[in-house]
């Protein structure tokens, strides 16, 4: 089957090439060509589950060509977003690839152990030191910005975990990153995409509890306080993430199985369900780097809370 991407690639758009990849989830099509002739430009949480979405097909046995490619100018970015290179893809991108300017975005990363390896973390540190004139980032957004990626990194190992009666999803795709600023809106998008088990499946695995759908699982997720911290996130889970954001004004964006919750600041939150369905989660963090909302100060009170 060919696969069309047509226009900017964001979250929105990957539920609908979710929905056209049926046939192959479901092996009924061996072939996937991704026909990228019309696409533009690619957010985070569009470029990364799409992505992760081929890697699943491929490891399936699902055969992958990129049939068409971009305009020279969305092609470069695609490439130097190490796009292709993650989906075992020819770039043809043999000379200079379009950066998204200096300090500006990073790259598609695959994530090892559920950490940020130092490399990457420097890389996102960055995005918020070199400001343009009129966008002045306070220092509580930029280590909140750090702290939240750690969260939703740790996050990822619980879709990871080995247990019994299960299938191998220790062997499944590893979960990527990338992350953008966007310096005229004056904030930040952080996409982290596993192609693990789920919130539903985790949270029922860890906690001997039964969930009616994948909604009601995101919701008891939002509340529960994590104790078992790992990698560089405090171990508090989501709960920690929904409560900044209210404070920040930003926006955190959580799909898994047929289910989506957005939290739109402090406006409140909306819900989707009967989406197609995503085995793993997606977590989109929008964060404005100009709000002092400090995400330690709520890690601090969640984590004494938990004791």
């Amino acid at each position: 089957m060919r696969l069309a991407v047509t226009g900017a690639l964001n979250s929105a758009l990957f539920d609908s090439l979710l929905t056209q990849c049926a046939p192959c989830v479901r092996g009924e099509d061996r072939l996937l060509e991704l026909d990228l002739s019309s696409a533009e430009w690619a957010y985070p949480s569009g470029l990364v589950p799409l992505a992760s979405l081929v890697r699943v097909l491929s490891q399936q046995g699902i055969h992958i060509a990129v049939a068409k490619y971009p305009d020279s100018l969305t092609c470069s970015y695609y490439c130097w977003c190490n796009f292709f290179k993650c989906i075992g893809a020819n770039s043809p991108c043999a000379g200079g690839k379009e950066s998204p300017g200096e300090d500006r975005a990073v790259k598609i990363t695959e994530l090892v152990e559920h950490k940020i390896e130092k490399d990457s973390l420097t890389a996102l540190s960055r995005l918020l030191q070199r400001l343009p004139k009129g966008v002045d980032a306070t220092d509580f957004s930029r280590k909140s910005f750090i702290d939240a990626c750690g969260e939703i990194v740790s996050n990822t190992r619980h879709a990871y975990e080995k247990r019994q009666d299960e299938d191998d999803i220790a062997g499944r795709p590893k979960a990527l990153l990338q992350a953008q600023f966007y310096p005229k809106a004056g904030r930040v998008e952080l996409c982290v995409c596993d192609c693990g088990r789920g919130i539903k499946r985790s949270m029922e695995g860890e906690h001997q509890e039964n969930y009616v759908s994948h909604l009601e699982a995101v919701d008891a997720a939002l509340v529960f306080r994590n104790k078992n911290p790992m990698g560089e996130g405090e171990g508090l889970g989501l709960s920690a993430l929904h409560t900044y954001i209210k404070k920040n004004g930003g926006t955190l964006r959580i799909r898994t199985g047929d289910a989506l919750k957005t939290q739109h600041g402090s406006k409140g939150a909306s819900s989707t369900e009967e989406l197609p369905i995503w085995n793993g989660t997606i977590v989109a963090l929008e964060i404005l780097v100009e709000k002092s909302a400090d995400l330690s100060k709520i890690q601090k009170r969640l984590a004494k809370a938990a004791d």
